[in-house]
């Protein structure tokens, strides 16, 4: 008597597996890139919420009836960030009564309009940046009626290298406008 073995022959097997590659090679991509895909959601949320505190600072300075540069605007947050001339939040310890911008004031506005964010910010004329420096800050121009004055951060976390493409936030001092694209930090 014969008996019936059962089981799978090897071009069964083999299409399996070419089968399997196949899938794989497809979806593999997919997983990979949901990490820079988490660095972009994240970079832009921030952006975006300083946009927003930008918008609701201003918006205190209005119905304040405020006119001029404000010194701790106290209906928006601690009550310790000073306004421009024009309205929008320009730094914690300005004192060229809202007509200039620093560097430093770009960090002091960062923190000053999101006050439990996480992230490590660097100046920009730091000449190395540690492993964990999330955002790297800095201004350009100086006298905020000029309309190419504004602070930059750049979310570096998800690319230190030099050059590299990242995520810019642009906030202009003068108008409250704001702008999140990607570009290469210049060194």
């Amino acid at each position: 008597m014969k008996t019936k073995h059962s089981g799978f022959t090897l071009i069964e097997l083999v299409i399996v597996i070419i089968v399997l590659g196949v899938l794989a090679a497809t979806a593999l991509p997919k997983f990979l890139n949901i990490g820079q895909d988490a660095h972009d959601a994240t970079a832009k949320s921030s952006f975006s919420a300083f946009d927003s505190a930008v918008k609701l600072y201003h918006s205190c300075w209005l119905t304040n009836g405020e006119s001029g540069a404000v010194q701790d605007l106290a209906c928006f947050g601690d009550g310790d960030i000073d306004s421009s001339t024009t309205g929008y939040p320009l730094a914690e310890s300005d004192s060229s009564s809202g007509t200039q911008l620093q560097g430093g004031y770009c960090e002091e506005m960062w923190s000053g309009l999101l006050s439990h964010n996480n992230f490590k910010l660097e100046s920009h004329v730091t000449p190395n940046y540690s492993n964990d420096t999330d955002i790297i800050y800095w201004y350009s121009g100086k006298v905020i009626s000029n309309p190419n004055t504004y602070c930059y951060y750049n979310y570096i976390a998800d690319d230190r290298t030099k050059g590299a493409v990242n995520w810019q936030l642009h906030y202009f001092p003068a108008t409250g406008k704001t702008t999140i694209s990607r570009g290469a930090l210049s060194y």
